[in-house]
């Protein structure tokens, strides 16, 4: 035995050798890089192989080796880059950081009152970059949102420089109050004055679309929040960038009206000769000797300039933190003496005193200047020179031989005494110049770990002049012998917000974000104005109203509003997968009555990152997947001042020699007045597919806004026409869809696709007293009969916008036709319209809902192609299902019978030509029965709105750090039926009842840009 054992003891030691290298372990620990604090569930495989195991809840793990060799471990999970250890000599590797991905769900997205990653959205936010920005030169920073933005419609209602844009996100929730959306820029909430941002300042954009979102802002949250945020200055070496563009406008599309020999020879059926041997109007030969005659709307019409000139300066250090920026923007109108300038000058400053306190200044100072042409008018004798462009004789020259403009309309009296439309745009100033500035300073202190106070101040400034003055020597100051005004206002505000912040991960499987705040703003207006008529001088213009004969009773007002406001919010996530969100406002406005000065609008928020769960491990494809479900109460407040309230106003008469001046009340107050009431849920999903090659956000929602700020009509016996009362309700629901590809991603070329879908459903609930309301703006020029011009009606169960009025049925072709149905007062040749009641009489009672101004959907596409150093973006903009009522052709067909019109009109209804829709010369029948379907128009249209091709080029100077330059075309081709200037119009701007009205607007252009970048 003895000499059995020293060979035994050997062997067993060498036997047991492996053994116990198969068992021995390498053990860690992986944190996140971001904040070192444990990751829970990373994935550890030693690398060639499929052993593995994964880190526990404090992030650590334990895995058996080979007995040979120091393998490497590949570590990996969802949201972070991959990483790669060798394991040591010893057995063992270094605490393990990983990285979160640079991907889209990881961005920070900013909301109300601070930011958030995009993985951790419980609401409904869209967001653009400033690179989507940079795209497309633009005038107002609203624009951008056109088109790319799921849910959101941006009309632009005047294509005048500086000219209005309407938005409504997710529909139209109020009748008689704002539907726009509250605009916050740099944290100051109420700077809805886009006109005066420069686009290029801009950093990012998020639109704020459902309840759990916008209940941060309360009562001005129920039409959603665009949230605009500036650039800041970034750490590193100072960098100078410099932008600079030019281009052209062009009309994109104009009216065909009729030249001179056919607008001479329908003049001669209007006013056929009461005799035989009468003279016509004009002889044949007098026709033959016309040519084609004045062309007026290329008359007024011009190519226009564009420019723009961009200078930045950013950097700073961890300390102190900087950027500069300077603008100016010159655009002239297409319309003859008309544009917009904008000068800007912005500065944002952080400052870091210690590791407790910092700073943040953010402030703008902004000049507008607007020379206005005079469009949107009712028409008539006060046309301007667009509508009158239309309107004028093309028998008559610009000049006449002397080089003097032909001021009037001619011949007399067979056509309507109207103005000169170039005298007018050359001659008439209308000029308004803004003065704007914005400044807000916070002051940020972390009291413990986590949590932070912020104090905030911002005064927003706007100081506006408008000045007009219509010489004795063009038409419509003829009428009283030249006119002038100016009218100065100031409107202002100041703010006050102080937020308390937590902000901290408790452990590896909770975090809390929890802020509460209370809010203080004050508005301000007051405005004087004063006028004059019969000027024995047109040289002063409006610079000296005492030379005036006549001078108007002088106006002034002042008015003021506030709003109280206490906030909070909570965001609570559970094993990075279960989101919460609770928040809650309480507003105090002076707005309303006494007895409801308060309102409190709560939300939730539940979103389930379904992507992170295990069971989702094996489907590869899905890179992301994560539910969404919110409820939540928002307000609206968008009504004049002082509306709860009894108000009194001045009154004048003449006694004798004496003016006698006293008051008088103007409505009934309301002690019960409150708030509108929008109770709104939302059902979301975002999905990612391919490594996120392939994102895809849907939601569906719905709005039900109750307590309208509703004018209801009161008896006679009362004395005022009507009085708010909380009253009624309207629905929205629609659903969205967004879906982002990366198609092609190699290093020669690349290709992004950009799709967003929306459609929304509006239906008026309840009217209080009544069932349908006529409503709607039209022209009081146009119609001769009271009461015609209503161009829409509000009744329960239809959507806002519904066009009311008289169905379409051709022509009268014979006395006979007209005997038979025994109609009066038309001829052969006059439009028909329906008898809905077969009372054998056309009257109110046959009118009918006859269009919508609502889209049935609008959707954008953009496509992004890149290969080396090029650049193209292509942007597809799409309306469909909508009605546009063109009252320009009340006048351009068979209106007012002795104005220039539509070339269309030459087929127009004879007893040899009876297969035709346009009425015979010198129907008036359009104009005395009111709103009638044949000039109702679809207004669908797909439009190739942005084309941008841009040049990287490359690196050849150590100083110049980057440099490109590009090519823009924008409305290079618009598809649609619709015969006016342009589908996209409403020439009575944010009007919630008359939309889609298109009489005497701005034209539409085309433009074609140039420009260069360049960064230092």
């Amino acid at each position: 035995m003895q000499k059995i054992l020293p060979i035994l003891v050997p062997l067993a030691v060498a036997v047991s050798l492996p053994a116990f290298a198969q068992t021995r372990q390498v053990t860690g620990q992986v944190l996140n890089a971001t904040d070192r604090t444990p990751l829970p569930g990373v994935s550890v495989v030693i690398k060639g192989t499929t052993t593995g195991t994964a880190t526990d809840p404090d992030g650590r793990f334990s895995l058996p080796l080979p007995a040979d060799g120091n393998p490497t471990l590949v570590f990996s999970f969802v949201g972070f880059e991959p990483f790669e250890a060798r394991v040591g000599d010893n057995g063992t590797v270094p605490t393990v950081q990983l990285r979160e991905k640079t991907t889209e769900l990881n961005d920070v997205v900013v909301v109300g009152y601070g930011t958030q990653r995009k993985r951790d959205i419980t609401g409904s936010v869209a967001s653009i970059s400033a690179e989507q920005v940079a795209e497309t030169p633009i005038a107002r920073a609203d624009q951008i949102l056109q088109g790319r933005v799921s849910g959101v419609q941006v009309t632009q209602t005047n294509s005048e420089p500086g000219g209005n844009v309407s938005i409504r996100i997710r529909g139209t929730n109020s009748i008689n109050t704002g539907n726009e959306p509250l605009f916050v820029v740099d944290g100051f909430p109420g700077a809805g004055d886009l006109n005066s941002i420069n686009p290029s300042d801009i950093e990012s954009i998020e639109v704020l679309k459902d309840a759990s979102a916008t209940a941060i802002y309360g009562s001005r949250g129920a039409n959603g929040v665009v949230l605009i945020t500036t650039k800041k200055g970034k750490v590193g070496k100072g960098t100078i960038n410099a932008e600079a563009y030019t281009g052209v406008q062009i009309v994109r599309h104009k009216y065909e009206l009729m030249n001179a020999p056919e607008f001479a020879r329908y003049l001669n059926e209007v006013n056929p000769p009461v005799a035989p041997s009468t003279t016509p109007v004009y002889t044949d030969e007098q026709i033959a000797a016309m040519g084609e005659g004045t062309d007026w709307q290329d008359a007024i019409l011009r190519p226009a300039r564009l420019s723009n000139y961009q200078l930045g300066f950013n950097g700073g250090t961890e300390e102190t933190r900087y950027n500069l920026s300077f603008n100016f923007f010159d655009q002239e109108g297409i319309i003859i003496n008309s544009g917009f300038k904008r000068g800007t000058v912005r500065l944002n400053l952080d400052k870091k005193i210690n590791s407790k306190l910092s700073f943040n200044f953010s402030s703008q100072l902004a000049g507008t200047f607007e020379k206005r042409a005079f469009v949107n008018s009712q028409g008539g004798s006060f046309g301007g020179a667009l509508l009158d462009a239309l309107r004028f004789s093309p028998i008559n020259p610009v000049r006449d031989e002397n080089g003097n403009f032909t001021y009037s309309n001619t011949p007399q009296p067979f056509v309507e005494d109207v103005g000169n439309p170039v005298a007018f745009a050359e001659k008439v100033k209308d000029r308004r110049n803004t003065a704007r500035g914005l400044l807000n300073v916070a002051a940020n202190y972390e009291l413990l770990p986590g949590l932070t106070l912020r104090i905030s101040g911002g005064l927003d400034y706007n100081n506006q002049q408008t000045d007009v003055f219509r010489p004795s020597d063009v038409f419509l100051g003829r009428l009283n012998g030249g006119s002038a005004s100016r009218v100065q206002s100031n409107r202002y505000s100041w703010l006050n917000e102080n937020t308390l912040t937590y902000d901290k991960k408790l452990n590896p499987n909770n975090a809390l974000n929890v802020v509460v705040g209370i809010s203080e703003q004050k508005f301000y207006f007051n405005q004087f104005g004063a006028s004059g008529t019969n000027f024995f001088t047109n040289t002063l213009g409006s610079d000296n109203l005492s030379i005036a004969a006549n001078v108007g009773t002088p106006t002034s007002t002042r008015n003021s509003n506030a709003l109280a406001s206490y906030f909070g919010r909570v965001n609570y996530r559970l094993f990075e997968k279960y989101l919460f969100t609770v928040t809650m406002r309480a507003d105090g406005s002076s707005r309303f009555g006494k007895n409801n000065k308060w309102g409190y609008f709560p939300s939730a928020a539940f979103a389930y990152r379904l992507i992170d769960e295990p069971f989702m491990k094996d489907l590869t494809a899905l890179t992301d997947l994560k539910l969404r479900l919110g409820y939540g109460v928002t307000g609206n407040q968008e009504i004049d001042n002082y509306q709860s309230l009894a108000q009194y106003g001045a009154d004048a008469y003449a006694s004798g020699s004496a003016r006698l001046v006293g008051l008088e009340p103007l409505n009934i107050g309301n002690p019960n007045l409150r708030w509108e009431s929008t109770a709104a849920s939302n059902v979301g999903v975002d999905l990612a597919f391919l490594e996120n090659r392939v994102s895809i956000t849907a939601d569906a929602y719905y709005k039900k806004t109750t307590d309208l700020l509703l004018r209801v009509a009161t008896p006679r016996t009362t004395g005022y026409p009507n009085i708010y009362l909380n009253a009624g309700s309207v629905e929205n629901k629609g659903f969205e869809l967004a879906v982002n590809t990366t198609n092609f991603d190699t290093k020669t070329f690349g290709w992004k696709t950009n799709l967003n879908f929306s459609l929304n459903r509006n239906k008026v609930l309840d009217l209080y007293s009544v069932s349908e309301l006529p409503v709607g703006a039209s022209s009081s020029s146009l119609f001769v009969g009271a009461g015609l011009g209503n161009t829409s009606i509000l009744r329960e169960g239809e959507p806002i916008g519904s066009f009311y009025g008289y169905q379409f049925d051709g022509l009268w072709q014979s006395d006979d036709e007209i005997k038979a149905a025994g109609r009066t007062g038309v001829r052969p040749g006059d439009p028909r319209y329906v008898d809905q009641n077969g009372d054998k009489a056309i009257t109110a009672a046959d009118r009918v809902i006859i269009g919508r101004a609502q889209p049935d959907f609008i959707y954008g596409l953009t496509n992004t192609f890149s290969a080396g150093g090029f650049s193209l973006n292509i942007f597809i903009q799409g309306v469909q299902g909508t009605d546009v009522l063109n009252l320009n052709r009340y006048e351009l067909e068979s209106g007012i019978t002795t104005t220039n019109k539509l070339k269309t009109v030459v087929n127009r209804w004879t007893p040899d030509n009876p297969n035709t829709n346009i009425p015979r010369a010198g129907s008036t029948i359009r104009r005395s029965t009111g709103i009638v379907s044949d000039v109702l128009e679809d207004g669908s249209f797909v439009r190739l709105k942005t084309v941008t091709l841009s040049y990287t080029l490359p690196k050849f100077s150590k100083v110049l750090r980057q440099a490109s330059v590009y090519v823009t075309a924008q409305n290079l081709v618009t598809l649609t039926d619709y015969s006016g200037y342009d589908p996209e119009v409403n020439s009575f701007g944010n009007d919630n009842l008359s939309l889609n009205t298109d009489y005497n607007a701005f034209p539409s252009t085309r433009s074609f840009t140039a420009g260069i970048k360049v960064g230092f």
